[in-house]
């Protein structure tokens, strides 16, 4: 009987506790986690590369918040995870933004690898609804401390040490306080920078860094790496990937193309290559890593992802330099992923790479160089008159004469051998006249003749 007893207090103990248990789940599933940045991209950028580097976004909530979390890998390495995770109210702009006091702030030192940073916030205090600024920063530099980056979205705005990043957004999620229907609003942009009226821009590409690949000569600014070959064709390069090589990678140097020490990226921070994939099996994200004078090496944070179209026709690729304030003086080179993750592998042919001084001029430009190709000088007529003989002593041109000191005249014709003065020459150079010569030497005779005359009447005086 009392074991009857038991078995019946136990099944009805067992039966209040799973309303109580359903009404936990419920309470934690009822409120709405949703994501905050746009589709997934995969750029993992380390923001502990410099001093004062940070990263941050800009967003607005409709509706009171829990949890704002962000992404932020490590790449396993020990030691690696540290930032400052703070929320500001927005004023005006970002600067004026970041400059006051946090609604709250959380250090995290030695994170782990993709863990997800939180400001926490509770249901009796949520954060209110409004818009906000989120940054991180304060990383140990040389220890990894970076951010996962997505493709751009309307729900937020992404900076990168301060400046405004409008290709990407901070990978991040809100825990809202129940299920609301209204989320996220449209931060406000920083406004544009003006620029003078006086500031032109050439439509011109920069023809001094512009690759042809149909010449075997460039192999020498050419480094395939990770299973990576390169064939020069006819009109172009094929990049071959071998299979099992998830990081293809191609070295392209620069800083020995020109005269400069690489491409100014203040003045052609626009790069274009034409590319093509050779079958529908070749992956469409690719990579580049660039590299400075002050940054030498392909480091994280120090590159563009971009997205191939899916076609085999021949495509741009468009990459503005000056959207990452690292990339900033002569840009002498670049790591080229043309893959990103080619498992099978893949091939990829690329025709020329070239610089402009804006996106407009790029998206303009329609591939035909010719205009911009310095030609070869044009031989001129044949002579009509006979060439002078070298051998010969060629006819004396008339030199404007140059005025002396003194007021006169000094001649630029070379004097005779006998330095005399040949200005009554016949024609033979040197040869006195004779009639001339007579009538000076009778002159004499008779000028002699007078003085012995007057003498001799003196004389008889």
């Amino acid at each position: 009987m009392r074991r009857i007893l038991t078995v019946l207090l136990a099944l009805v103990l067992t039966f209040a506790l799973i309303p109580a248990i359903s009404a936990e789940e419920s309470q934690e599933t009822e409120n709405l986690v949703s994501n905050l940045s746009g589709d997934i991209s995969g750029l993992a950028v380390d923001v502990s590369a410099y001093e004062g580097s940070s990263a941050a976004m800009q967003f607005v909530l409709l509706s009171p918040a829990l949890k704002i979390e962000v992404c932020c890998p490590t790449w396993s390495r020990p030691g690696g995870g540290y930032f400052t995770m703070s929320l500001f109210k927005f004023d005006k702009d970002y600067s004026s933004t970041v400059a006051g006091s946090p609604v709250a702030s959380v250090r995290y030192d030695e994170f782990d690898d993709n863990q997800w940073l939180s400001l926490d916030f509770t249901a009796d205090k949520p954060l209110e609804a409004g818009e906000y600024i989120v940054i991180l920063d304060e990383p140990e530099v040389g220890q990894p401390s970076g951010v996962w980056l997505d493709k751009a979205t309307d729900k937020q705005l992404y900076f990168s040490d301060g400046f405004y990043d409008e290709a990407h957004s901070l990978r991040s999620r809100v825990t809202f306080l129940g299920n609301p229907e209204n989320t996220f609003g449209t931060p406000l942009k920083p406004a544009e920078e003006e620029h003078g009226t006086d500031t032109e821009h050439s439509d011109e590409p920069y023809m001094d860094f512009t690759i042809f690949f149909n010449d075997p000569d460039w192999d020498y600014i050419l480094s395939p790496q990770m299973g990576v070959s390169t064939e020069f064709e006819e009109d172009h390069l094929l990049i071959t990937v071998g299979p099992a090589s998830d990081d293809p990678q191609l070295i392209v140097m620069l800083n020995d193309v020109g005269k400069e020490e690489g491409v100014l990226v203040e003045k052609y921070p626009v790069m274009v290559m034409k590319v093509r994939r050779v079958a529908e099996t070749d992956p469409t994200v690719g990579e580049i890593f660039f590299f400075t004078e002050t940054s030498p090496g392909a480091k994280s944070g120090n590159n563009f992802r971009f997205d191939y179209e899916a076609t085999l026709d021949w495509q741009y690729v468009t990459i503005d330099l000056s959207s990452n304030r690292r990339c900033k003086d002569y840009f002498t080179g670049m790591r080229f992923d043309m893959f990103d993750h080619a498992p099978e592998g893949g091939n990829l042919e690329i025709e020329w790479i070239t610089f402009f001084e804006s996106k407009e001029a790029a998206a303009k430009f329609n591939g035909d160089f010719s205009p911009y190709i310095k030609a070869t000088p044009v031989p001129t007529a044949k002579p009509t008159e006979k060439p002078v003989d070298p051998t010969e002593v060629p006819a004396e041109t008339q030199a404007q004469q140059p005025e002396n000191t003194d007021g006169g005249s000094v001649s630029t014709k070379a004097p005779d051998k006998d330095n005399t003065d040949n200005t009554n020459n016949t024609g033979k150079k040197g040869s006195p006249n004779i009639g001339l010569l007579i009538g000076i030497c009778a002159a004499l005779i008779v000028v002699i003749a007078v003085i012995i005359v007057l003498l001799l009447k003196n004389k008889k005086k």
